[in-house]
This record gives C-alpha cells, structure tokens and sequence, in this order.
C-alpha cells in the first residue's frame, strides 16, 4: 500500500508564499503542486486538494488491480466514491487495509469536487483520462438543476446586471457522467448565535486578566486587545480573523459622531495605503503587500504567514473601492463608542512600541496577532464566566457573527441591506446567519391548543 502526507512548504516560485505538497511515499506530487501554483488559493483550500488526492492514490494502490481490464475501467470512479462515502468496512471486516470510515454528504461532495477540478487539469495539460468525463447530453433534469443554480446566483449578486444568460446556454447541456449518491435529507442551518444575555458577561468579565481583577487600572484589568477584536466581531459582523488584518491608521473618528470609531478594515494585500516619499516628500499610495515589503523589513500579510501569525480572509464585499476596505456598520452604536475609548487606551498603553510594524493588535513580544492567539484568547474568556466553547451552542468565536446576523433579523433589514452590513458577496450568503432557530420556531408554533386530552388520560392522570 502506498502511503501519502500532506507538508506546509514556502514555495520559493511564489515569493515564499505557504503551500501545501503531497508526499506520495517520500516523493514529491510535481504535478499537484504545478496545479496549486495555477489556482492561487487559500492554505484550507490547498489542503482540500491534497487530501482528496492523496486517498485516491492511496484507495487506487490496493484496488486499481480489480480495474484492469478495459470494460471495467469506467466504473473505477464510481467505485472510489462509493468506498469514499460508505467506507471500506464490509460486515465489519476491511480487506483493503484502508480502513476508511463512512463519511457525510458534505464531506464527499468536498473531496469529490477538489479531485474532479485536479482529474480535469490533468486532461487539459498532459492529456489523461478524465475521472469522471464531460458529456454534452445532459438530462432535462440536470438542465433544470444548471438553471437553478445559474439563477441562485445572479439573484444575489450585486453585479447581476452582467451575467448574460445567451453566455451560460451552452453550459446547461453539459453533465457528468457518474453523479454522486443522492441524500434525500436536508438538515436546517441553523444560526447557533453567541447567547445575547452573556456578552457582558464575556467582555467585562470573561476577558479580565489573570490575578489583575483587583487592578483600578483598566488597561491593566483588562485584555482590551480581545476585548476590541470581540466588538468588531459581535457588533460589528467581522468574522474572528478579520479584525487582525486592521492597521493602527484604520481606525478614524466618524465624521457625524466625534465619538463614535469609523473603522475600515482593508484587503490584507490588495488594500492600499498612504506615504511620504522620502525623496519627494509627496504623497504616495501603494498597496499593504507592497508597503509591508519596501518599508517594513521584507514582511508578509498575514494571509501569507503561517502558524499563530496567520490570519485568513475569505473575501468581502468592499465598501469603499478606491481604499480596497470594507467599512463596520455598528449594530449598536454604544458599541462603537465603547470600542473608541478603549482603543485610545490600547494605543495609548499597551501596544507595543515597535517599528516597521503597522498592525494593530500586536502580541506582547510585539509580533502580529494572529487568529489562533485570539482563538485560545476567546475560549477561555468563556470558560472563565461558565461556558463550554461549541458552535453547537453558539460560544466558538463565529457565534458572535451569528449574534449580529440574528440582530439583522430583529431590525428587520432585508437582504440587500444585510449584505452590505455583514460584506457579503452575494446575498445569499447570509442566510446562515439569519436562519431562524429551533426554539424560535417551536415559540411561534406551538400555540395552537385545538387537541382536547381524552377523557382516559384524564382519569388516569386523576
């Protein structure tokens, strides 16, 4: 059996960009990383393809051998995906040696894709045999489930006005030859937000530091650098990673309210920023990537750094275009008043002091805050007023964007507007977010009383 493993390398092709290899025994997969090298995507990303394929490889070192002959060569795929979703077990024994577990709809639909994308590459480039082939037949039902989706998505976009339906025609006759086992089921997406009676509780409680309770001080009391990151994510609907891509000049007085924060939090790499020529002495502009090489010591966005100075960005609608920012839409504008105070008193005595580093929220070593520091950072703010940390009920670091998604509801703002609250790309992205809950449901069902008991339940209960 062949064994793979999926690395973290700097590829030196790449600007020493973090990238993900797949070791096939003790070699690397040139042609994987020759594929990841064209897609430019994120770690998470990167590591969907490498471990879809490193199980393909793995499945195909112990079962290829039953495919050889040419009239069962075709059903090959469909054999890999079917062990992939059911697992390799048969009546409690495995003879592959694979030992694969069954796996979710979601999880199967995952690799499958990541696998089919890299299958196909490898057809355009060096001209294999697809997986799973294209056919230009596709069924009346495969068309209408092209048109939905093509649909779904124009109506969310902002920029619909651009897709052309004459241009996606061609593409409804087009279909897989094998599909995926159908899930009849469809869970609810429930919006698990952070409960909303607890977060003072959290902020003013959750993140005192330790053995400093006693301290009149609050810059001292508090860990009001989490504190800030937790208001951006609460009340202002940033995912937890976000906020620490934000640079000290980020933060401005809004123009309306001299006491409210005006934050712009910019695209890591594309987002610009202002300088002074030191030979002009004119005012310049460039982008974060750019300044963060020639004026602070060859450093990297934190999309691009690894370990606890990582810091992801999925993508956002940005609000302000010529700055490549999106700006915070306060849900409670106590909260951006709050959030004022306390960065006047982060800046004024608790970040660190240190040169050609432009972020924010900095560590006490003065290195970048990355999102595994504010991760661990927030979980034991909850255990601290009592909570366990789980999506399941709302307390991970997301809840709090699933708060303010739920607030969205409560003011009764419609899509568009939420869109632009929590910089969304498409509209329909929200819905998550807003999804009402269980317990919301069963409130507003169950009061109906139109069941009487009947007359032997009431003797029995007597």
């Amino acid at each position: 059996m062949v064994y793979t493993e999926s690395v973290l390398v700097r590829d030196s092709l790449r600007a020493d960009s973090p990238t993900i290899i797949l070791l096939v025994g003790a070699a690397p997969f040139e042609q994987l990383l020759e594929f990841l090298r064209e897609k430019c995507v994120s770690i998470s990303a990167e590591r969907t393809y490498a471990q879809a394929t490193g199980r393909f490889i793995e499945w195909l070192s112990v079962r290829a051998v039953e495919f050889t002959d040419t009239s069962k060569r075709s059903l090959l795929y469909t054999a890999f995906v079917h062990d992939l979703r059911f697992g390799t077990y048969r009546d409690g024994v495995d003879e592959t040696g694979l030992h694969w577990r069954a796996t979710s709809q979601k999880n199967l639909k995952r690799l499958v894709n990541g696998l089919i994308e890299f299958s196909d590459w490898l057809n355009r480039r060096y001209g294999t045999t697809m997986l799973n082939p294209i056919h230009n037949h596709a069924s009346t039902a495969d068309q209408l489930i092209f048109w939905r989706k093509w649909n779904k998505q124009r109506s969310g976009s902002l920029l619909a006005h651009t897709k052309s339906r004459h241009a996606a025609d061609e593409s409804a006759y087009y279909a897989r030859q094998v599909k995926l086992p159908r899930n009849g089921n469809e869970a609810l997406t429930e919006a698990k937000a952070f409960p909303a009676e607890r977060l003072d509780e959290l902020l003013w409680q959750g993140f005192i530091n330790p053995g400093k309770a006693r301290d009149s001080r609050p810059w001292v009391k508090y860990n009001i650098r989490d504190i800030l990151v937790s208001l951006l994510c609460v009340y202002g609907g940033c995912r937890a990673s976000e906020p620490l891509h934000l640079w000290v000049d980020d933060v401005f007085v809004d123009p309306n309210d001299p006491e409210l924060a005006l934050v712009l939090i910019h695209e890591p790499s594309e987002g610009t920023v202002g300088y002074v020529d030191a030979i002009t002495g004119a005012r310049r502009t460039t982008t974060r990537a750019d300044f963060l090489q020639r004026f602070c010591a060859g450093r990297k966005p934190l999309t691009r750094e690894t370990g606890r100075r990582h810091a992801g960005w999925k993508g956002a609608l940005l609000t302000h275009r010529t700055r490549k920012a999106f700006q915070i839409f306060w849900i409670d504008k106590n909260a951006g008043r709050i959030f004022l105070t306390l960065w006047r008193l982060y800046i004024q005595h608790i970040r660190p002091v240190t040169p050609q580093m432009p972020w924010a929220f900095l560590t006490k070593s003065g290195q970048p805050f990355g999102a595994e520091g504010y991760e661990d950072s927030f979980n034991a703010a909850v255990r601290r007023i009592g909570l366990t940390p789980a999506k399941w009920a709302g307390t991970s670091s997301h809840g709090l964007r699933h708060r303010y998604g739920q607030w969205l509801n409560d003011l009764g703002l419609g899509n568009k507007e939420g869109q632009v609250a929590m910089h969304h790309l498409n509209a329909k992205s929200q819905e998550v977010y807003r999804q009402l809950g269980v317990d919301k449901v069963a409130d507003a069902i169950g009061k109906i009383t139109a069941m009487q008991q009947p007359l032997f339940l009431r003797i029995e209960s007597q």
